[in-house]
Formats: structure tokens, sequence, C-alpha cells
């Protein structure tokens, strides 16, 4: 099993690690929960390996795919997708030259890696996110490396009211006084609902709606382990949730990178404007200031005053609205916890 980085990140869980066309003729390094990754496609399919040839320790994302395996940068040494050295230029392949395979899936345009023992890999337990490869909704992706924690980000996620404030320049609704929110949970997920009832479009939407139109608009997440939402944002006639307008679904999928830092993977796809190139460059110029220029600086700065420690442990002020948040880091903390306790338990077995 996973664990010999530091970091509070649950290890038996699957994470993104990339979209799929980020992987394509060269291999691509990423850190993920404290480990160094490097995944390429092979002969056999998709390969996730640990980033760090056995030779002299260079990174294997330095190298190239080569007849299907990949080979080291440094002294050309070629490895299969079982982390074997397969290939040894000058002799036979070291038998210890062996670097750790990692389960990969790649599902919906994702790749997902999981960082924890083999045997407990179970694809069926990576959460929905088919929207994103329906054919018959426009979708658009994206990527951001935030120099804060994984959890900060998805309390940011998991309390849509920011959206006022931060975003206002896109988002801030005049309903903003009339909010109605809801939290419930159905086992370890968590959903959050926030409704802006009988106002007028926000600036975002009145390019698709008008500016005078009266709407009620909703925004619910659906928070899964061990840090992935799906918001689902819909517009329907005042008072009458059964006549929808429009709407639209997202993911954003966080990953850690490593204490205090994790990548933000997004995507906005929606069922109108679908095969509309001028309504995909507004979503991804929204992406770019949303994300780039608004939730990033607020979370790094977020991150500088928390410092190294949990923002729980300085005893936060809490507001109704956490209430998605508080739930996520709860439950995400007794799996890790849970988690740790098997590994002691199973190493003073070992002894």
């Amino acid at each position: 099993m996973g664990g010999e980085t530091s970091g509070n990140f649950l290890r038996n869980a699957w994470y993104m690690f990339a979209w799929g066309e980020e992987v394509a003729d060269a291999p691509l390094g990423r850190t993920i929960a404290g480990e160094e990754l490097v995944c390429f496609r092979g002969k056999d399919g998709l390969v996730v390996l640990a980033d760090r040839c056995p030779h002299r320790f260079v990174p294997l994302s330095l190298g190239s795919v080569a007849d299907g395996v990949l080979e080291c940068a440094y002294h050309g040494l070629r490895f299969g997708s079982d982390g074997r050295c397969m290939f040894n230029p000058l002799g036979d392949p070291p038998e210890r030259a062996v670097v750790r395979s990692y389960p990969v899936v790649e599902r919906d345009r994702v790749i997902w890696v999981w960082t924890g023992d083999p045997a407990l890999a179970d694809p069926d337990g990576i959460a929905d996110f088919s929207f994103l490869a329906d054919p018959a909704r426009a979708t658009v992706t994206g990527y951001a490396h935030v120099r804060a924690d994984y959890q900060l980000a998805i309390d940011n996620l998991s309390d849509l009211t920011h959206v006022q404030f931060v975003h206002r320049d896109y988002q801030a609704s005049e309903a903003y006084h009339r909010l109605v929110d809801d939290t419930w949970q159905d086992g370890d997920v968590v959903h959050r609902s926030i409704t802006f009832p009988n106002g007028r479009p926000a600036p975002f939407l009145q390019s698709f709606l008008g500016p005078d139109k009266l709407i009620d608009f909703t925004m619910e997440t659906r928070w899964t382990l061990p840090s992935n939402i799906k918001l689902s944002a819909t517009v329907t006639e005042p008072g009458a949730p059964d006549q929808y307008l429009i709407g639209n679904h997202s993911a954003h999928l966080v990953t850690p990178e490593a204490d205090g830092s994790c990548h933000y993977f997004y995507a906005h796809s929606r069922d109108y404007g679908v095969g509309d190139p001028e309504a995909d460059e507004k979503i991804r110029e929204w992406q770019r200031v949303g994300f780039g220029e608004q939730d990033k600086p607020v979370l790094e700065a977020q991150q500088r005053r928390v410092g190294h420690r949990d923002i729980m442990e300085l005893r936060p002020v809490i507001l109704p609205t956490d209430a998605g948040g508080v739930r996520a880091r709860r439950i995400l903390a007794q799996r890790i916890a849970r988690e740790r306790k098997g590994a002691m338990l199973e190493a003073v077995g070992d002894q």
C-alpha cells in the first residue's frame, strides 16, 4: 500500500491524473497526493508508473515512448506496464530495475489513478461524470495549478455563496438577499443546493436569456470522496421548478499535489449553444477569469494566512452555508483515520 509520503491524503482512492487529451505521444509527469507519477500510452494501453528511474533516479517523464514502452532519457532503460525493466541497451535488464505500477482507468475523458492498495482498486467506485462525454452536450475543459490545500478548494466549491463577491462581474444576483439553501447527505455523498429566486439573470446568463427576464437560478453540488464535485446549474421559471429553461453541469475535480498545493481540473458542459464556437469561447473566457484570476488568488492568499496548519485547527467562524464543506471534511477525516489505523494494525501484524 502507498503512504510512504507525508500529507493528509486518503490513499485508497481514485484521483484525477489528467484529461485524456493531455496524454498523447509523450509521457506526462505529475505529483499526485505526494507521489511523483508518470503516465503514458503504451502498447497495452494506458500506464502509470512511479516517475523515477531505479538506475540514477532521473524522472522517467523526461523520456519518451519507444515501441510501446517507456524509455528513460538518461541511459535508455525501458519499462513496461508492470514497471519492470524489459530492455537494457548494454545487456540483460537488471532484476532490481523495477518501479511501482499504479492502477489506472480512463473514463469519460478523465484519467484516474489509484494511489493505494492495488487489490482494492475497484473502478466501480469512480463517481459518475458521464456528462463529460455526452455528444449532445458542449463541454469545455480546463486546468489550474493552485498553491493551496485541496480541502480549501473543496470548501470553496461547497459554499457557492462566494460567487456573489468573488465572481460579482459574472455571477452576482439581485436575488442574493432572498437566497434559499439546503444541505443533505446520502451515505458518504454530500449534496448542497442554493437558489436565487425570482431575479433578473446574473451578467453571465444575460447573453443567453436577456437582461430583464425573471428567473429562479439554482446551483446544486454533489461531493464524492475524496475531493470531487459535480455542480448542476439550472434556470427555471420563477416558482416553477418543473419549467426548465436552460442549464449546465460542471465538473470540479480537485487532486492534491502535495501539502499546500493541488491540481484543479474543471469542465463546463451545457445543453444550449451546442456546436456554437462563440458560446464555447464565452465559457473559456469565464473559466480563465473566474478560476484563474478570481478563485485561484483568493485560495492562495488564504493558504498563506493558514500556513502549514489545517484551517479547522484554527477554529474558524462557521456560517450555516458552510454545512456542506464541514460534512465533507468530516467524512474525509474519518476515512483517512480509518485507513491509517488499518495500516498500523497491518504493520504490527507483520512484525
